[in-house]
């Protein structure tokens, strides 16, 4: 797939190395390419030949940086995760959301698009979600917070060498890191990280209700 693309078009973007891991030994990153120089209507192209309907490749733009990246099987397997053990948050703590998953989110005046792991609207149906997640085994890409930063969402979440990274959106428009989520206050990312590391799905989600239920108790 990744081929394919590289040859749409002709001679536009040059195109970068595959940018190599910074994850540990043993774990199975993401490939990512990234060109330059493409315009949004050859961005909308590239996205409408690739097919509405697809999983991979996932595809982020900005102001002419196209980022293409296929993922791997531990990059879905924390993805799903996270994902699962949020949605237990969210039941049991009786926060109402509107899961918006890899949904496309788009820009055009500001030059702006992302396809985003995972993506949730608390509350109610929104224009753009106040929660996104990005997992990053492997380094480099576009500028993912300035992409979002133009979107105005809340919290941007990132996956990387083992931890969940929150950074929420301040009133000056900027992103600043922060220990705990703003908008899900009591959940515990310790607790979240100590869940993705163990690699039975079954045992991860006993031991995460496990931790939820002696929150409450507490």
């Amino acid at each position: 797939m990744i081929s394919s693309v590289s040859t749409y078009g002709g001679n536009g973007a040059a195109l970068e190395e595959l940018l190599k891991p910074d994850a540990e030994a043993g774990v199975e990153p993401e490939q990512r390419v990234v060109y330059f120089g493409i315009s949004w209507n050859r961005y909308l192209a590239i996205d409408k030949r690739l097919g509405d309907d697809r999983g991979i490749p996932q595809l982020c733009f900005l102001d002419g940086e196209l980022e293409i990246m296929t993922t791997s099987n531990e990059h879905e397997r924390v993805k799903r995760y996270i994902g699962g053990l949020l949605e237990d948050f969210f039941l049991e703590s009786g926060i109402e959301i509107v899961p918006r998953g890899q949904a496309t989110i788009r820009l055009p005046l500001k030059e702006a698009g992302a396809e985003p792991d995972e993506s949730w609207c608390i509350g109610e149906e929104k224009e753009f979600p106040d929660i996104v997640l990005d997992i990053a085994l492997s380094s480099g890409g576009v500028n993912k917070l300035e992409i979002y930063r133009r979107f105005k969402v809340p919290e941007v979440w990132f996956y990387r060498r083992n931890q969940i990274e929150i950074f929420a959106l301040g009133k000056s428009g900027r992103y600043s890191k922060v220990q705990k989520s703003k908008l899900l206050r009591g959940l515990d990312i310790s607790l979240v990280e100590r869940c993705l590391c163990i690699h039975s799905w079954q045992q991860a989600r006993l031991t995460f209700r496990a931790g939820l239920a002696k929150s409450r108790g507490s």
